[in-house]
């Protein structure tokens, strides 16, 4: 496996577990500097709904898949 592959199975894993244990994190750090009219506090609302955060685990799966994917190709 080259050098490119292992970055890659790396970040994608590192994403994918991350996405996976803290959802709401993820989100709270894709939406940094942008205002949703109607929210109270400076960062919006205090929770995600629960379907963004079904989501984000969504993606974290498929990141980690593709990174065992690569990992094993």
């Amino acid at each position: 496996m080259d050098a490119r592959t292992t970055l890659a199975v790396g970040l994608g894993a590192a994403l994918g577990l991350l996405c996976l244990a803290r959802p709401d994190v993820v989100l709270r750090l894709s939406v940094l500097g942008t205002s949703s009219p109607g929210r109270t506090g400076p960062y919006g609302d205090a929770e995600a709904g629960s379907t963004r955060l079904w989501i984000v685990r969504a993606l974290g799966a498929a990141c980690l898949a593709v990174a065992a994917f690569l990992a094993l190709v």
